[in-house]
């Protein structure tokens, strides 16, 4: 194991610990040790099991915690919904008693990633309230900004939308420079591609989800039925 695959684990080990026990202090603790070498935090590890089996601590998080698989879960499908979204709230009839206009709502346009970014960050947030937008990261060379961050999942949502005689290889480029340069362990591309440049949204969102060095990386494309 690499000095950065074991901080890699030294962090995502403590993040778990923090989330499952009320007791800060061991969370702390295995950070301490894991300083030492490999085999004292495996050792922590192995009496904190141990104590667990006894009864000494419960290690049961709160009621609505989402463990990462979930979480997963939860934001793929946000992001492959994004469509029906603005389909129920935007195009869709309003009801006659609703004070709501059909003109009103039409005002409300997705004109830039810019836009995609803040109705995307709408619908994480209420789920998701640590997650923070506009997060700048060190990259050595130049700083980067994290379009949404959600930091305890280590987690970065790149939101990308099509411009009028945009291409499809400016997507991958820079789809390929984000992936060699953010520093996350869950890398989601979100790309809202309203002019449709992308002429295979199924094989383009495959060929760029794949695991590049310890990052896991997905694409997902929506291309609006109808362009708003």
């Amino acid at each position: 194991m690499t000095p950065t695959q074991y901080s890699g684990w030294i962090n995502t080990t403590s993040r778990v610990l923090e989330r499952f026990f009320s007791d800060q202090s061991i969370a702390q603790k295995f950070v301490l040790v894991t300083k030492e070498d490999m085999a004292n935090a495996l050792s922590y590890l192995q009496d904190l099991i141990t104590d667990i089996n006894t009864g000494l601590f419960d290690p049961a998080g709160p009621l609505n915690a989402i463990d990462e698989a979930h979480f997963h879960l939860i934001i793929r499908r946000i992001l492959e919904n994004f469509d029906k979204h603005i389909y129920e709230m935007y195009q869709k009839p309003v009801h006659g008693n609703g004070t709501l206009k059909p003109e009103d709502l039409a005002e409300i346009t997705l004109g830039n990633e810019y836009d995609v970014q803040r109705m995307l960050y709408s619908l994480i947030r209420p789920i998701f309230p640590e997650s923070r937008v506009e997060v700048t990261n060190d990259g050595g060379y130049k700083g980067y900004r994290y379009d949404i961050f959600i930091d305890f999942y280590e987690t970065v949502i790149e939101v990308k939308c099509s411009r009028p005689k945009m291409a499809e290889r400016t997507l991958t480029e820079e789809i390929g420079s984000d992936s060699y340069h953010y520093l996350a362990k869950h890398i989601y591309f979100f790309i809202y591609d309203k002019e449709k440049i992308i002429s295979n949204v199924d094989a383009f969102s495959k060929n760029y989800s794949k695991t590049y060095d310890t990052k896991q990386i997905k694409t997902v494309v929506i291309q609006p039925v109808s362009v708003i």
